[in-house]
Formats: C-alpha cells, structure tokens, sequence
C-alpha cells in the first residue's frame, strides 16, 4: 500500500510567495500611477548602443539611406491614435525590416521593442513585439491629451537603437496624459519566447564570452531559485533568502544606468519554455515572479537575464510525482534516524538497569 504524504509549505516557502504576490501587486499599482519601466529600458538601451554600436548614440537614416531601421509614426485623420511602421516596404525601392523568428542564436533577427517619446521626452507607449508575426513590425496606439510632437524610437536585437523623424500633433494642448496612458512593462508575446531565449544565448556569447548560461557556482546573487507551493503554483527569486539578493535598479530620469533582471523565464523537462515574465524595477527591491505549475511537468527549471551581467539558470526543481517520491523517501529517512534514537535510548536504559543491579548486589 501506498501511503499518501501530506506536504505542507515550509515557513520559507510561505515568505517567498508572499513577497513575490507583495512585489507583483506593489508593482502594478505603482504601475498604474508612474512606472519606471520606460525610461529604464531605454537608459539600458542607449548604454547597449554606446557600449556596442556607436559612440555617436542613437541611429539616424538620412535622406537616401537604407530606411530599413527607421520607425515611421503616422497619425491616423483625427489624430487620436497613431501607427508606427518600421522600414518603408511600402514605397518603391523600400524594404521592411525582417522579423525572423529562430531557435538558433546565430538566426533570429526582429525588432524587440518600439517606443514613443513626447515633446518633453516622456514615454507614451512601449511595445515588446513577436518575431513570429510577419513584417513590418507595427504597434499602433492612443495619442494622450496634451502632446503635441512625438518620436519613434526602435531595438533591432543585432543593429541597436534606431529614431525616427519627429512628428508634430496638429491639437491643442490640453491636460497631461490620463494613468491609464502612463508607459509600462509590455510582455513578450508567448510565441516569441524561444527567439527571446535564442537571442540571450547569442548575447551570452558574443558580449560574456559565454557558449552556455551561468550557474550558482558563477555567483548565486543572479541565480533564480523556484518554490514549488501547494496551490498549484510556483514562486521564483532571483538570489537567495537570507544570503546576497539581485538588485532592482530602475531610472528615472532615462538617463541613470539601470541594473535589473529584465526577464525570468521558465522551462520544463523537454526543454519547453512555460513561463515568461518582464521585470518593472519601479517600487520593488527583488526579482520575483509567481506562475501556474503546469501540468504533467516533472521537473523546472529557471533563467534569468541581468541586463549587466547576462544569462543565469537556476537548478533543476522536481514537481510532481518525483517530488512526492522525494518528500517521502526524506520522511522514511527521517523516521528511521528517530528509530535508531529511540533503540538507541531503550538500550541506555537496559545498560543502565544492570548497572545498577550489580551494585544493589
């Protein structure tokens, strides 16, 4: 017979989800009021292309250049949305830039990102795009109350930060954008996580110098642990409870350099990426992340990318029936340490009892 084992979250395991839920849903309020986000990931892409591209900054295609990196704004004909198009496909001789999607690090090739500043520099919008979904890579958005000019500025994951030319709003101004129109983390589309991953492993190698991820004997500060909990989901955090914690650097001034883990993603025993999560520094002191545990995975793993320190993968975790066998061969251990020190005790005793009748004797 089979004997069931009730498993019970230990004391860390509570602490750990519940900083994760305090951190996720501190997060979305202040979020909702003024997110750091934005100006974050552009500060770091602005450091990527001084460190890697040019030391001039941002690109800029001239008049009778290939526009393919460029991102083109339009308005639509009442001005209150706008659609940005990057490359121009559509006029003669023009090209779109490609969206490749590929598990093979030396393949993928899209637009990551595109971005919308103001007149006075705020971000409107952010958009974290899908490889899969064929050229132009395209968002189309909301014009807030209150700007009067906006740029488009684009991430192609191998040729860096693109601009394009400035487009003035032709309303008035009113009153500044609405909470619901602040600039925010954008999540990559699912079908997209593999090029995500491709792209890390890439980057892993051509700026770390690193054919494959770093682990817990790299450092453990950068390393996600999972927490597999009892209501069927999972926590992660970037470093260890109690030990040396990853920092959540954000900037708000766009200008700051950031330091923060930028996604953490998770995969299962066939290597199938399950979970993936970008990270919003703004209010928050650690890398977390809370996901459903999904069914009939047996064991998990995590990966979490510093956007200073590159590609880091967490251990193995066992979920499920291993798990179960595992929680139950340590209570048999543990069962049979607590019988040898009862047998232990009873022959102290016997020991002892004849002891002390030779003496009476």
């Amino acid at each position: 017979n089979k004997t069931k084992i009730m498993k019970f979250p230990s004391t860390s395991t509570l602490l750990l989800a519940a900083a994760a839920a305090s951190s996720s849903s501190n997060a979305l309020a202040l979020a909702a009021e003024s997110s750091e986000y934005c100006p974050t990931i552009y500060a770091d892409f602005v450091r990527r292309q001084l460190a890697h591209f040019s030391p001039d900054g941002t690109f800029v295609a001239q008049e009778g250049e290939n526009q393919k990196h460029t991102p083109f704004l339009t308005l639509s004909e009442d001005g209150k949305s706008a659609t940005v198009i990057v490359g121009n496909g559509e006029e003669e001789g023009g090209v779109y830039h490609p969206m490749t999607p590929s598990e093979d690090p030396s393949e993928v090739h899209f637009v990551t990102h595109i971005l919308v500043k103001d007149q006075d520099g705020n971000f409107i919008v952010n958009e974290a795009l899908d490889p899969t979904v064929a050229a132009p890579a395209t968002i189309t958005f909301t014009v807030p109350d209150g700007v009067t000019e906006m740029v488009a500025y684009e991430w192609c994951n191998k040729h860096g930060l693109w601009a394009g030319p400035a487009v003035q709003v032709a309303t008035p101004e009113t009153e500044s954008m609405a909470v619901s129109d602040v600039c925010s983390v954008s999540d990559f589309p699912e079908a997209g996580w593999p090029s995500v991953h491709a792209d890390f492993l890439r980057l892993q190698a051509s700026v770390f110098e690193s054919e494959m991820p770093f682990t817990e004997a790299d450092g453990e500060k950068h390393v996600p642990y999972i927490t597999v909990n009892e209501d069927g989901t999972s926590s992660i955090l970037v470093g260890k409870v109690g030990g040396a914690i990853h920092p959540m650097n954000g900037s708000a001034d766009g200008e700051t350099p950031p330091h923060w883990i930028t996604e953490i993603y998770v995969v299962d025993q066939d290597g199938k990426i399950v979970a993936m999560k970008s990270l919003d520094p703004t209010g928050v002191t650690e890398a977390t992340m809370i996901f459903d545990t999904p069914e009939g995975a047996t064991t998990l793993k995590a990966y979490s990318w510093c956007n200073i320190h590159g590609l880091y993968e967490g251990p193995v975790t066992e979920v499920g029936p291993a798990a179960e066998v595992e929680i139950a061969e340590e209570v048999t251990d543990a069962e049979e340490v607590e019988s040898s020190g009862t047998a232990a005790v009873v022959s102290l005793s016997v020991i002892a009892s004849v002891v002390l009748t030779a003496l009476e004797m």
